[in-house]
């Protein structure tokens, strides 16, 4: 009766794991705007901001955020590392085969900060867009900053805060971030 019991255990949770796993997907495709094919969640994800189009053969690992009143636009063959979180009040545009590590932070705004008002009574300043370009790898933890673009092919190391454009192929690390090198052939 006991191995009996174990086995039905195994099923359920078996079961059980399924459904929740179809309901965060479903969930998920219908909150989009719009949505390409094989969109993989590895587990929860948070989806505040119904401006979101995902293309396809994407990766979303658990505990991603994408939330605000802007739009999100993530290309193909994109993997969105764990606990990563994308704010948008204007706009997000992530190109095709970029790699986000886990912990990135990628905000195209910031909070008003003059003087004769009280900061939590002021709206968001966006400087611009913030635009990813294709073949980009961002490292853990880096924080990409408003109105940034980050040129084709670039790699931004761990914990770097991109707060200025990032040129083509370039390799950056640091607060700020800053060129400590170029991508080369065979690398």
């Amino acid at each position: 009766m006991r191995k009996f019991s174990v086995l039905l255990m195994k099923i359920l949770r078996r079961v059980i794991s399924k459904i929740q796993k179809w309901y965060r997907y479903t969930s998920f495709i219908d909150g989009l705007e719009q949505y390409g094919s094989n969109i993989n969640l590895k587990g929860n994800v948070n989806l505040w901001c119904d401006r979101v189009k995902v293309g396809r053969e994407v990766n979303i690992y658990p505990g991603v955020t994408l939330w605000g009143p802007g739009k999100i636009k993530i290309g193909n063959h994109v993997d969105v590392g764990i606990n990563t979180t994308i704010f948008s009040s204007g706009q997000v545009v992530i190109m095709d085969n970029v790699l986000i590590a886990a912990g990135c932070y990628i905000i195209d705004s910031n909070h008003g900060i003059a003087k004769e008002m009280l900061i939590r009574e002021q709206t968001s300043v966006c400087k611009g867009p913030v635009i990813i370009e294709e073949d980009v790898w961002l490292g853990a933890g880096a924080k990409v900053l408003s109105g940034v673009h980050i040129g084709k092919g670039a790699v931004v190391g761990a914990q770097a805060l991109v707060n200025r454009d990032i040129p083509a192929y370039a390799i950056v690390a640091g607060i700020p971030a800053r060129v400590i090198g170029y991508r080369m052939e065979g690398e």
